[in-house]
């Protein structure tokens, strides 16, 4: 993967990327804080270790408790409106869960089709 100069890559997610961010937009505000106490946060640590000079400015949009409708719904807030150089997504733990939590439930449940790509690029 390269990265050039001030290139900005977005996190977004559930929990997995979420872990304590902080709130509104989670961003390097010292370690543990805007970044949360997760992969991000490692994510960040190892391209500031490995190549400083970049100032890559890594934004972590995790936002726990959320599925894919959820993160389809904040995309245009939380992706296109950040204009990423790099975008990088980790959802479905919840997609999953709830259907063992709740199997009778079904209204709840995600389905394959909610998985359709947004139109891209941003």
């Amino acid at each position: 993967m390269k990265f050039a100069r001030k290139t900005k890559p977005v996190i977004i997610g559930d929990s997995i990327a979420d872990a304590g961010r902080v709130r509104r937009i989670g961003e390097g505000l010292g370690r543990g804080e805007g970044l949360g106490r997760g992969y991000v946060a490692f994510v960040d640590a190892l391209l500031g270790a490995v190549c400083p000079q970049l100032g890559i400015r890594v934004v972590n949009m995790g936002s726990s408790g959320n599925s894919v409708r959820e993160m389809k719904s904040r995309w245009q807030t939380d992706v296109v409106g950040l204009r990423p150089d790099w975008l990088s997504i980790m959802i479905g733990i919840n997609d999953m869960w709830w259907q063992f939590d709740s199997p009778r439930m079904t209204e709840g449940h995600v389905c394959p089709s909610d998985y359709q790509c947004p139109r891209w690029p941003i």
